[in-house]
């Protein structure tokens, strides 16, 4: 990008911060949240000392998704960097929370990634002193890439991704973007599709590499059986009560505004031939749980939190739960029989369809897969896929499952082997990111 349009970008960004704050404050509130408000502006920075160790490693990842697939990336980095300091970010308050519970105890900061705001990002980069920044999947900052890499930061981009949608919009300006795309010293893509698409951007053929998507390696190693197990039990109960449900688990998963009534038409509809069968409904964002509760009770259908089950504070009676935790999705792909995918049924770009495959089960998606091409057609090339349009098509394919186990159990291992060939894409990524760090300390 030309020094003029990033200095109007940076003056477009500044003033967006101070007029956007209100709206800022008002989008975490009415979320129920707002600890991260401080931080993204960069009027907080991360509380804790610093990680000692060298390379010094800025690992951010949005949120959850991004979280999950950095596990066996960092895993793989501390095997070939042993002596590495980490710092991982994220921009969600959710992110955040899983970010604590699984690498601070590692000795990593864990904090936010603050706003593309010139004093924020000045503030971050002056306090926290990386070496190298790793961003995962699409992390495009235009005044954060140009501050770190005045700074001498080297910029990995793993798990890359770019929409059609996006790639669109940044091939209209790829003569004053591909500045900003080339500040990346490592692209590392996570598939074929979007190579392409970022060869399309222009990033230079040295720095591009196809390495595969870290969230192939991260389902399979990460089942975990006995954690499945007890889910198992929090939803079928462990001791043979009156009034306790028993019969089939259909999770509806990732769901979005828009999906969860047509759930509800479609398990209304499976009442009649399958009338024990439970409905665990996870929205893809938990602090919806109540008004979810609330549009199943207009629908005639009782429900229980997820977190009283699996507190003990209750047993399972009701024929809807609700999962209003963060965290718990996939093990929940594995407890139940049949599985949605939700952000599909909408025009939302989908969710991550190869979580249920996993664990042996055949996902059930809508039409709008736009940001999980690379998924759908690993699994539809498979013959493990199932695309539904509504909530008729919907009840339809669930009950076509639960009618025909043997064909359930067959599409479900076609579906798990589909994964296997893919594995290895975080010894990839991190034996390049390795490489990238230890010429900073050659330099050093």
């Amino acid at each position: 990008m030309a020094n003029k349009l990033l200095s109007f970008y940076n003056l477009l960004s500044t003033v967006a911060g101070l007029v956007g704050w209100p709206y800022f404050f008002w989008h975490l509130k009415s979320r129920g949240q707002g600890e991260s408000f401080l931080p993204r502006l960069g009027l907080r920075l991360p509380e804790g000392p610093l990680p000692t160790g060298a390379p010094r490693l800025w690992l951010h990842g949005v949120s959850v998704g991004e979280i999950q697939a950095a596990i066996p990336l960092v895993a793989e980095l501390r095997t070939l960097l042993p002596k590495a300091a980490f710092i991982i970010s994220t921009g969600t308050e959710t992110g955040q929370m899983l970010a604590r519970q699984h690498f601070s105890p590692q000795g990593a900061l864990v904090c936010y990634f603050p706003l593309d705001i010139p004093r924020a990002v000045r503030r971050y980069l002056d306090y926290l002193r990386p070496q190298v920044f790793i961003g995962l999947e699409s992390e495009i900052w235009p005044n954060f890439l140009s501050q770190a890499h005045q700074r001498g930061v080297r910029l990995a981009l793993v798990n890359a991704r770019l929409s059609d949608k996006s790639l669109r919009r940044f091939v209209n300006y790829k003569r004053y973007l591909s500045g900003i795309f080339n500040l990346y010293d490592l692209v590392a893509a996570g598939s074929l599709p979007d190579f392409q698409r970022f060869q399309r951007l222009g990033i230079a053929r040295s720095r591009l590499h196809l390495t595969g998507n870290l969230k192939y390696d991260r389902l399979l190693q990460g089942r975990d059986e006995s954690r499945l197990k007890e889910f198992r039990g929090f939803l079928e109960g462990t001791e043979p009560e009156p009034g306790k449900i028993g019969g089939p688990v259909w999770l509806a998963a990732s769901t979005h505004p828009g999906e969860e009534e047509l759930v509800a038409d479609a398990f209304q509809e499976l009442l009649g031939p399958y009338p024990a069968l439970r409905l665990v409904l996870a929205p893809r964002h938990p602090q919806r749980a109540p008004d979810l509760a609330r549009l199943l009770s207009r629908s005639g259908f009782s429900c229980q939190l997820w977190t009283e089950l699996k507190s003990g504070r209750a047993a399972p009676t009701a024929p809807v739960v609700i999962i209003d935790t963060i965290g718990d999705l996939f093990t929940l792909y594995g407890a139940a029989d049949v599985a949605f995918v939700g952000g599909s049924l909408v025009p939302h770009g989908g969710q991550n369809i190869l979580e249920p495959a996993a664990w042996g089960r055949a996902p059930i998606y809508g039409p709008h897969l736009q940001n999980f091409r690379w998924a759908r057609q690993i699994l539809e090339e498979a013959g493990a896929g199932i695309v539904v349009k509504d909530a008729a098509s919907l009840a339809q394919a669930v009950r076509d499952l639960l009618d025909q186990p043997v064909k359930r159990e067959k599409m479900g291992r076609r579906a798990q082997a589909a994964l296997i060939p893919h594995q290895g894409a975080a010894r990839r990524q991190a034996e390049l990111i390795a490489a990238l760090a230890r010429k900073v300390s050659a330099e050093d």
